[in-house]
């Protein structure tokens, strides 16, 4: 959870917390212990939930009174652990068979009777066991909002269904920018104000001559790390920076397919070799630049990343009613944890998921900032909006 990945974030209706509150209290129909016997017994699909604190709690041999504040954050947020669960046997069931005829029969499973083969498939399906996925879900009853790490749609319909279930009034969110070719736009308009294009071209002039390992590094290493991990370093309106890296797709021609780039010095190249070439999807660092004093009462310059997010055309999963933030990190997350520690002593599994939620709640709201700022936006009227069918489907 505390590191790159991909997550949903779907709406949730304040006035329903009391609801789902109660639900907690009474948290056993819904537990992950109750939903995995279930896909043992009936070998059916089944999903629950455990406390945030306690991602195994199933697996306890002590019985916790599990209430609702096991899954308070804060005053409106709630964590939970989300789990999938089907029963299947992972031990090679045709073994099983094979075994249990001879036990049962002193003959191979295929040549026992009908009613044979059924005593013994029966007893293979009684042994089988239930495969658990899971991942984090954070609610947000004061933003309404809720994020899941993942982008699965199956999965994110499960989970809505479980909501709903104990009482959560659930509803579509989708990244609304003015249109569907919005991250195109957003992400050529930072291409076009790159503030190193000339040490860019340098970079990438050696490497066609040079191994990367045969290049020597700039002694500036803030410049170092600018041509070496971006094709593109923008100052947007707002007063942040925004990267582009790799993986990236570049498209040379209206027409044509993008193509997928690991090296930012070929996106570069490959953006710099036609008229007209674009960015269709790229990783992008938002960055805060700022300047310090050092020991020696010299000004400097320095860079800070917030946060990262891939941009592309899979924005929204619409049959999920979601928006999403793929390949969304926060790099100074362990670092502030740490500053965190320090200032307030010994932190509880409880403080992590709430700076957390702390955290991705500002990346979003920047995110919003910097892309209406630069598409001209209205920040009132766009960003990550109720999902209706109408007007998604006027901007497709």
């Amino acid at each position: 959870m505390f590191g790159r990945g991909s997550w949903a974030v779907i709406g949730i209706k304040k006035d329903t917390e009391s609801a789902v509150s109660a639900a907690l209290d009474d948290f056993a129909p819904v537990s992950q212990a109750s939903a995995i016997a279930q896909a043992v017994r009936d070998g059916v699909p089944t999903y629950g939930i455990n406390p945030f604190a306690n991602p195994r709690l199933d697996e306890q041999d002590v019985e916790l009174e599990v209430t609702s504040a096991e899954f308070r954050l804060g005053e409106g947020v709630y964590g939970l652990w989300f789990c999938l669960n089907e029963s299947e046997d992972v031990t090679d069931p045709k073994s099983k068979q094979e075994s249990l005829a001879y036990e049962l029969a002193s003959k191979p499973f295929k040549f026992m009777t009908k009613d044979e083969k059924k005593l013994v498939d029966e007893r293979v399906e009684a042994s089988a066991v239930a495969s658990r996925k899971q991942f984090p879900v954070l609610v947000d009853f004061n933003a309404e909002r809720v994020y899941a790490l993942t982008t699965n749609e199956e999965e994110i319909g499960s989970l809505r269904h479980l909501i709903e279930q104990i009482g959560g009034v659930v509803y579509n969110l989708s990244w609304q920018f003015g249109g569907y070719d919005w991250p195109t736009k957003f992400l050529n308009e930072v291409n076009g104000k790159n503030k190193f294009h000339g040490q860019m071209q340098s970079r990438a002039d050696d490497l066609r001559r040079f191994r990367g390992d045969e290049i020597e590094k700039l002694e500036d290493k803030m410049m170092e790390s600018i041509v070496s991990g971006y094709f593109a370093m923008s100052e947007l309106d707002t007063g942040k920076w925004a990267g582009l890296t790799t993986p990236a797709k570049v498209r040379l021609f209206a027409a044509s397919e993008p193509s997928s780039e690991a090296s930012v010095s070929t996106a570069f190249t490959l953006m710099n070799l036609v008229d007209g070439a674009q960015v269709a999807s790229a990783s992008v660092v938002f960055q805060e630049l700022d300047s310090y004093i050092t020991k020696k009462d010299e000004e400097k310059q320095r860079r800070t990343d917030l946060f990262a997010l891939d941009i592309n055309d899979k924005a929204n999963i619409s049959d999920a009613g979601a928006a999403a933030l793929r390949g969304f990190d926060l790099p100074q997350f362990k670092r502030a944890m740490k500053k965190h520690a320090k200032d307030r002593g010994d932190l509880s599994v409880r403080d992590y998921w709430f700076e957390w939620h702390i955290a991705m709640k500002e990346a979003v709201r920047l995110f919003i900032d910097n892309v209406t700022e630069t598409l001209q936006l209205d920040k009132e009227k766009f960003g990550m909006n109720a999902y209706e069918q109408e007007q998604v489907e006027a901007e497709v």
